[in-house]
């Protein structure tokens, strides 16, 4: 697991509104980073929930989830028909997989994406930055009716990808 600079993941978290309660977040990793460690300490902070999705093997948290009433943690199969199993929608859905895992069937995984976010909700991916998924992902993104996609030179072996979710489209 590579443990990320506390700074620039700061400056990563001001992506974040504070300005509105009770805020959903979204969390799909395979533990190739510790950014859900940030994300758990930010919404126990701030009264918000955090929905951590695990895909592959569990992965060790720095944290205790009992000690944050908003936060679940549960193994998730990219392969479901849905990631979320209630009607619950999210204002943020950060991604933090390997660019193999996503590679294969990227389009999908942003549908599933999409259906479960709130509209204009904003989706963050982490791909690497010497993969070739990262030339490829601002078309697969506007492919998949995601719009004002931003990348944030932050990390030195990360490209911060961010896109928000179109208004008024369904599928």
């Amino acid at each position: 697991m590579e443990r990320l600079d506390k700074r620039e993941v700061d400056m990563l978290m001001q992506i974040v509104s504070d300005h509105y309660p009770n805020q959903q977040i979204f969390h799909i990793s395979d533990g190739n980073n510790d950014l859900h460690d940030y994300l758990f300490e930010l919404t126990k902070r701030r009264g918000y929930e955090y929905d951590l999705r695990i895909v592959g093997d569990p992965f060790e948290c720095s944290f205790d989830p009992k000690d944050h009433p908003g936060c679940t943690i549960e193994e998730l199969d990219l392969g479901r028909k849905a990631f979320n199993k209630h009607a619950r929608l999210y204002e943020y859905a950060f991604v933090t997989l390997e660019d193999h895992i996503l590679e294969d069937d990227f389009q999908l995984f942003l549908q599933k994406i999409y259906r479960m976010m709130k509209n204009s909700g904003i989706v963050v991916l982490m791909p690497k930055k010497d993969g070739r998924f990262r030339e490829r992902i601002d078309t697969m993104l506007e492919d998949g009716y995601f719009v004002a996609i931003n990348h944030i030179d932050l990390f030195d072996g990360y490209d911060i990808v961010n896109a928000r979710k179109m208004h008024g489209w369904h599928r």
